[in-house]
């Protein structure tokens, strides 16, 4: 479960990313006390933030901490924006990646799903992957996904995501 920090943290980047591109999520308002303009629940290692107000859409989304100091290193955000027919996974990753080299998404089932960056802020780089089907299903009956990325030093480094909860998360924010 995550400390306040990280919750607050986590909750403060969803905002960025929403801001980040308001068409893909289509959340409007302003992002001030965020802890008071949504509602939040828990399934396993996924939370759903709702807004308090039904404007706009819930989404989901998982931190994954450094496995040696238990640091926020990476967010995966599930959204399904109005405008497409499938969801969304965007990750936020920390600046200094190999953005060239972009991203692999594998989960057992189906074929590594290879995606670019689409921009790097001052909150981090953000990637966009549609979910297809296939992955969706093998995102459901998983349990564990990594993502590959090429780190500052030209080393692939492989990020695990529980997908522990995936499946009732996911049932809470589908369309």
């Amino acid at each position: 479960m995550l400390n306040r920090f990280a919750r607050r943290l986590c909750i403060t980047g969803l905002l960025s990313l929403l801001a980040l591109a308001p068409n893909a999520f289509a959340q409007q308002g302003s992002p001030g006390g965020a802890d008071d303009d949504v509602t939040t629940e828990q399934f396993r290692d996924w939370e759903v933030v709702c807004p308090n107000e039904g404007e706009g859409n819930c989404t989901m989304y998982q931190v994954v901490n450094h496995s040696d100091n238990d640091q926020p290193l990476m967010q995966v955000v599930v959204a399904y924006p109005p405008q497409l027919e499938s969801g969304t996974m965007t990750f936020v990753l920390p600046l200094g990646v190999h953005l060239a080299s972009g991203l692999q998404l594998s989960v057992e089932g189906v074929e590594p799903a290879q995606f670019p960056y689409q921009a790097c802020l001052q909150q981090g780089c953000r990637a966009d992957l549609p979910i297809q089907p296939a992955l969706l299903q093998a995102l459901r009956s998983g349990s564990t996904a990594t993502l590959s990325l090429i780190d500052p030093r030209g080393d692939r480094m492989d990020l695990d995501i529980s997908l522990m909860g995936f499946t009732d998360a996911h049932a809470r924010i589908a369309p």
